[in-house]
């Protein structure tokens, strides 16, 4: 027994002197000292290799014995190092690369990285001098997510409450800020500082950015998160995408639904009579009675539901012009749905408990959402570039609602109520980045946009009848607050820009100065 386990050990050391070590190291920039991500790193006369991660780092397996390395990186003068020894415990080689000046004579090579991966945006988290969380467009891609509010949802500390408020440490709505490619946008809605996010569609997102704590750079109106929404840019890659899709609601699809009497579709935003906004109260009582106004009638209609539907368009290309590359970027989508509520009931009470409605209701909703991104880039000189943004954004949603219970007196109620709710924005966006100096030390950037966001109820009605104690309706009188119709209208535009001049002398250490408007 001795013996076989003697034989077995000799085995083993045997084994353990022939498996592969490990030469590992990291592969950097020789004037910078940047990590040269996806640089290669081959041993001669063999096939595969390693290439470096996100930090430069590299890992090879190699069995023990004397190797030829090979460092190569596009751009960069190849590295060959004879008589390397791989021992047992394995061996750490970090190695910098010089630019190749002469192939950078010949070709200006100009990339930008790419902020949609997940890979990306783990290192942008790990270089921020602030803790901010993140989330790209492929990954809001493979988690289904199909806009940025659901998006938003998905990163660490953020919740949110009803009409797709966030909640970030305990703070609401009023304490946070929205951004779109750094600078401000106005919400459309009143009630709310933020923009609705539900209007922005992944397919034109680059990726979301959310800070908690106070920066610098960003505007000082918020206190719980900061939330920077950037738009999709054109890749190195042309592209083309073409996609649709039908689905719908299993208590939506082929079932009865009601309507309320409209003016066009939901492409259009109902007018009302221009005069009736512009003469007094008492002149308006006379001219309602003798005019339509909102050309519209509280008649409900009964349709099929039809199945929902989607559909959107992409395209990207870069054009040479001599030495410098004009990229443009165009995309757009549109997602129209329906979807029906089945035995809902609100409620409402005073502070002392008392009831003072009681309503049970069905709700029938027709939704249709368009939006449309543009996006230019001009490279200038080796790496400056000046681009512009166009992006519009259109969610507009009809509800109807069959009501029936008691209000704050007890009357029996039936009643139609319908409500038009339209969000718009539209914003155009021109930027620049430049880089002075020898070492391009100095960097200048700039913006300026113009926003204009619109939230309008261009037609809610509603219409009560009471019941006796037969059952029978008529129309109710006692509260005229019952019957009644709205027009609501609330537009804004602003403009906003923004200049910076960022001095670095040395890697990870630099002076920024800039302002706001």
């Amino acid at each position: 027994m001795q013996r076989f386990s003697l034989t077995l050990l000799l085995i083993l050391l045997t084994l353990s002197a022939t498996t592969a070590q490990t030469l590992r190291g990291t592969i950097t920039d020789a004037q910078t000292g940047e990590p040269l991500i996806g640089a290669t790193v081959q041993v001669e006369g063999q096939e595969g290799g390693a290439a470096a991660d996100l930090d430069g780092n590299y890992a090879l397996k190699l069995k023990a014995g004397t190797y030829t390395i090979i460092y190569k990186y596009i751009g960069y003068e190849s590295l060959r190092q004879t008589g390397i020894s791989i021992g047992r415990k394995g061996l750490e080689l970090n190695v910098q690369l010089t630019a190749d000046a002469q192939a950078l004579g010949e070709v200006s090579v100009t990339g930008k990285a790419s902020r949609e991966s997940e890979a990306a945006l783990l290192r942008e988290r790990q270089q921020a001098s602030a803790a901010i969380e993140n989330i790209g467009a492929k990954e809001m891609s493979i988690k289904g997510l199909s806009n940025v509010e659901e998006g938003v949802k998905k990163l660490t500390g953020i919740s949110t409450a009803d009409a797709g408020q966030l909640i970030v440490r305990g703070l609401g709505d009023r304490y946070s800020t929205t951004t779109l490619n750094s600078l401000p946008i106005a919400s459309p809605n009143p009630d709310n500082k933020l923009i609705p996010l539900d209007i922005f569609p992944t397919g034109t997102v680059q990726n979301i950015t959310v800070s908690k704590v106070y920066e610098a750079e960003a505007f000082a109106d918020y206190s719980g998160a900061h939330i920077d929404i950037s738009t999709r840019e054109q890749a190195t890659e042309d592209f083309f995408t073409i996609g649709a899709g039908i689905g719908g609601a299993f208590n939506t699809l082929g079932k009865d639904f009601y309507q309320m009497d409209r003016d066009g579709s939901l492409l259009k935003t109902p007018s009302m009579d221009q005069h009736a906004l512009d003469i007094s109260l008492t002149e308006f009582d006379d001219y309602v009675l003798t005019t339509d106004i909102f050309n519209t009638s509280f008649d409900v209609k009964k349709k099929s539901t039809l199945p929902d539907f989607n559909a959107s368009i992409g395209w990207g290309h870069n054009f040479a012009i001599g030495r410098q590359t004009l990229s443009v970027l165009a995309t757009a989508s549109a997602d129209h749905g329906r979807q029906i509520t089945d035995e809902a009931s609100y409620i409402t009470l005073e502070a002392t408990g008392n009831v003072q409605s009681d309503f049970e209701y069905k709700g029938y909703t027709e939704s249709l959402n368009l939006a449309a991104l543009a996006c230019l880039q001009y490279t200038l000189r080796r790496s400056d570039r000046i681009g512009y943004t166009f992006f519009y954004a259109r969610q507009a949603t009809d509800t109807y609602q069959l009501r029936t219970g008691l209000d704050a007196e007890g009357h029996d109620l039936v009643g139609n109520n319908d409500v038009t709710h339209i969000y718009t924005l539209m914003t155009h966006q021109l930027n620049g980045r430049h880089f002075f100096g020898d070492s391009e030390q100095w960097e200048l950037t700039w913006g300026g946009s113009r926003s204009d966001t619109g939230s309008d109820e261009p037609d809610r009605r509603q219409v009560m009848f009471v019941a006796d104690e037969e059952g029978a309706l008529s129309f109710f009188k006692l509260n005229r607050q019952e019957t009644m119709r709205y027009y609501g209208e609330l537009d804004e535009g602003e403009w906003n820009g923004d200049l910076a001049l960022k001095w670095k002398w040395r890697e990870g250490d630099h002076v920024k100065l800039g302002f706001d408007i």
